[in-house]
C-alpha cells in the first residue's frame, strides 16, 4: 500500500467510527428534544456558582459587612439575579468592626436590577446593640430605600418584653422598626 492510500483509509476508518458513536448517541438518547434543549437552556444554568461563599466587604480599611453562605448561584441574563439556595448569613459591623448586626435565613435571592433582596425561611435578624430579635417567614430589602419590612407574622424579642404581630417596617440595621399591627405585648420578668 502506497503511504497517501495508507493515510486516506486511515482518515476514513476514523471518520466512520466517529460518525457511527455520534449516532449512537442521538438515538440511544432517551429524553425528547425538547427537553433536551430546556435543560441546556441558558435560563437553567447559573453564570456563576459558588460553593462555601465568604464575602467581606470594607470602607477605608474597615470591615463593614460579612455574607457567608454555602452556596451562591448568579444569572446574568435580562432580569439578573444572584441566589442562596442553602441560606445564608450577614453580619454588619460598626465603625470599630464589632457585629452590630445580623441576619440568618434558609434561602435568599437578590436582583441586580430592582435593587432588592429577599430573605426567605426561618429569618432572624438580630441586633447586637439593642439586644433585640425579629423572627419571621420573609423579609425584603430596598438597597435604593435602604429599608426592610415583611408582611408576615413576626416575633420581636427586647430585653424585658416580647412583641408579636403582622407586618413591619425598619431601617436597614434593623435600629428603628415599626410593627404594622401589633397583636400582643408580652412583658418578661428575668430572674436574676
Amino acid at each position: 500500500m502506497s503511504s497517501k492510500f495508507s493515510a486516506i483509509f486511515k482518515f476514513r476508518s476514523i471518520f466512520s467510527t466517529l460518525v457511527f458513536f455520534l449516532a449512537a448517541m442521538l438515538f440511544s438518547c432517551e429524553n425528547d428534544m425538547s427537553t433536551v434543549v430546556k435543560l441546556s437552556s441558558k435560563d437553567s444554568i447559573p453564570d456563576v456558582a459558588i460553593t462555601n461563599v465568604n464575602v467581606k466587604q470594607t470602607e477605608l480599611g474597615k470591615l463593614t459587612m460579612e455574607l457567608t453562605a454555602p452556596k451562591m448561584i448568579s444569572f446574568q441574563k435580562e432580569e439578573a439575579f444572584t441566589e442562596f439556595p442553602n441560606g445564608l448569613k450577614i453580619v454588619f459591623y460598626d465603625s470599630i468592626m464589632q457585629p452590630k448586626s445580623e441576619i440568618t435565613a434558609n434561602y435568599g435571592i437578590s436582583w441586580d436590577n430592582k435593587q432588592t433582596m429577599e430573605a426567605h425561611g426561618n429569618v432572624v435578624v438580630r441586633n447586637f446593640q439593642k439586644q433585640e430579635q425579629l423572627n419571621t417567614e420573609s423579609i425584603s430589602y430596598n438597597r435604593l430605600l435602604k429599608k426592610v419590612s415583611t408582611n408576615d407574622f413576626i416575633k420581636i424579642t427586647q430585653p424585658g418584653k416580647i412583641t408579636l404581630g403582622k407586618g413591619m417596617e425598619s431601617d436597614e440595621l434593623f435600629s428603628n422598626w415599626v410593627i404594622k399591627n401589633v397583636s400582643t405585648t408580652v412583658d418578661v420578668v428575668e430572674n436574676k
